[in-house]
């Protein structure tokens, strides 16, 4: 798996940015797949990213944009990579703008080369465009004033560095054993910017003219995530961060899992519906875990990819085989086809789940990414009992005496917000829990308790506020109270 960032659409994501900043377009799994960097000549040199030490990079902000800044004579050579939709009809690409912050113009060449694994036979120069096997591979916002390509036998960092790229357009470049490589190069004054674009289809128009710029970019994250939970914690925990990067990550029964948990239930339908490679057991876990944190039978009724959800459960329940952590899955479903009213399926259903021990919330398993990052700050936040929820299980040092605050956070009883302020050192507890729409008979009145904080309290109420008893052998530092009076609401 290539390391760096995945940037992409609400839709998707369309290429993974190295901390380099070379644009790794994730295409079609077809082996034919390229990378694509950029090189500046300076008035003392060439520079490459790739082999530069200095060379930053950072992500500014909660969106899936990134900020890469390379020093060359006389200052910075800032890229700005972040994707977009284009309007009209040419589809989505990763946009590329790079400041020149220099007091010098410089030359910039944007290059194509095959990525490790994959193959170019045909390079084409197409006006702006470099064409690699009769797809746009790049495409630059104005005419270059140099061009370069380059088979196997070439060196396409010599050919440009050595100022032997040539001013005319050159004829198509084929290589059988898929080493074609070439670059547009193209004047860039101080203190002026240029894009290009590495388009996902067939981009003819400028990048510049097409493709929205970032800041409509990261105000159109910020609109989308607003649905989301939150939470503010003192550690600075970007939840909504790693929520984009969750939406931009391989499909997965624990990406599933978190994305409904997080607010995101038709994303995670949708996910489910389409499924990945090698899903079974844990697919059939991931929908079960669907219905319980939303209780939401139009995430499986609507036609959100293809069919609707619902007619490819049974497919779903066969592929999940016949062990325990299964009939448990299928137990939970059986609220999902009482409220579709196949009360045969749902019967079925609860009998398997009771020849089955109960197992509180045994977790799917979830590697090193977003969703396991957001699996732990949940875990950390909220764990389901036998009778209710508990909250604040294991509440860290540093988290004493300082505000907590959650909204909208799924859980298999419903959606929950909770704030903890500070007294001195007593902690109030305000919380609203909003019931889910179908919650199922067996659902009695929820207990919540607050054991990281105060073992003696617990409370049936859907909301309510509570001045808990300061936490025993713990002493928070000295806080202050808000000045709104720490109202949830």
């Amino acid at each position: 798996m290539l390391a760096g960032t995945r940037v992409g659409t609400w839709d998707g994501p369309l290429a993974v940015v190295d901390s380099r900043a070379t644009v790794w377009p994730l295409g079609d799994g077809d082996g034919n797949g390229c990378q694509v960097e950029w090189w500046i000549g300076a008035d003392d040199r060439w520079y490459a990213p790739g082999v530069e030490a200095a060379v930053r990079q950072v992500r500014p902000g909660t969106a899936p944009v990134l900020e890469t800044r390379m020093r060359v004579s006389g200052g910075d050579i800032v890229a700005t990579t972040w994707a977009a939709q284009a309007d009209g009809s040419a589809g989505p690409a990763v946009v590329v703008e790079l400041s020149n912050e220099t007091p010098v113009p410089v030359a910039v060449a944007v290059t194509v080369q095959a990525a490790a694994g994959g193959r170019i036979r045909r390079l084409a120069v197409d006006g702006r465009r470099l064409m690699a096997d009769g797809a746009t591979a790049v495409v630059v916002d104005r005419d270059p004033g140099r061009f370069s390509l380059v088979d196997a036998g070439g060196d396409l960092w010599a050919e440009v560095t050595g100022g032997r790229a040539v001013e005319q357009a050159p004829d198509p470049v084929r290589c059988r054993i898929g080493a074609a490589a070439g670059a547009l190069v193209v004047p860039l004054p101080h203190r002026t910017a240029l894009r290009f674009a590495v388009p996902a289809g067939d981009l003819v128009d400028n990048p510049s003219a097409v493709l929205p710029a970032v800041e409509r970019v990261v105000a159109g994250w910020a609109s989308r995530l607003e649905v989301a939970a939150t939470v503010d914690v003192p550690e600075g925990v970007d939840a909504h961060r790693a929520l984009v990067d969750l939406l931009l990550a391989e499909p997965s029964a624990s990406v599933v899992v978190e994305l409904a948990r997080w607010g995101f239930g038709k994303e995670a339908a949708q996910r489910l519906q389409s499924g990945w490679p090698g899903s079974g057991a844990d697919r059939l876990r991931a929908a079960a875990a669907l219905w319980d944190l939303t209780r939401d039978p139009a995430l499986f009724t609507r036609a959100l990819v293809g069919a609707p959800l619902a007619d490819g459960l049974d497919g779903i329940i066969r592929a999940g085989g016949d062990g325990p952590e299964a009939r448990r899955a299928v137990g939970v479903l059986a609220g999902l086809f009482e409220v579709l009213g196949d009360y045969t399926a749902a019967a079925d259903a609860a009998s398997l789940g009771e020849m089955t021990s109960p197992v509180e919330d045994a977790p799917l398993a979830v590697d090193t990414g977003p969703a396991a990052e957001l699996r732990m700050l949940a875990d950390r936040l909220v764990c389901r009992t036998t009778d209710g929820l508990d909250l604040l299980v294991d509440l860290p040092d540093a988290w004493l005496g300082q505000p907590v605050e959650v909204r909208g956070l799924a859980t298999p009883v419903g959606r929950l917000g909770f704030a903890v302020r500070w007294h001195g050192e007593r902690p109030a507890l305000l919380w609203e829990l909003e019931a889910h729409p179908f919650p199922g008979p067996e659902v009695g009145p929820v207990v919540l308790r607050v054991p990281g904080l105060d073992r003696a309290f617990s409370s049936t109420g859907a909301t309510g506020e509570a001045l808990l008893a300061a936490p025993a052998g713990r002493i928070p530092p000295q806080t202050s109270i808000p000045a709104d009076g720490g109202s949830f609401t």
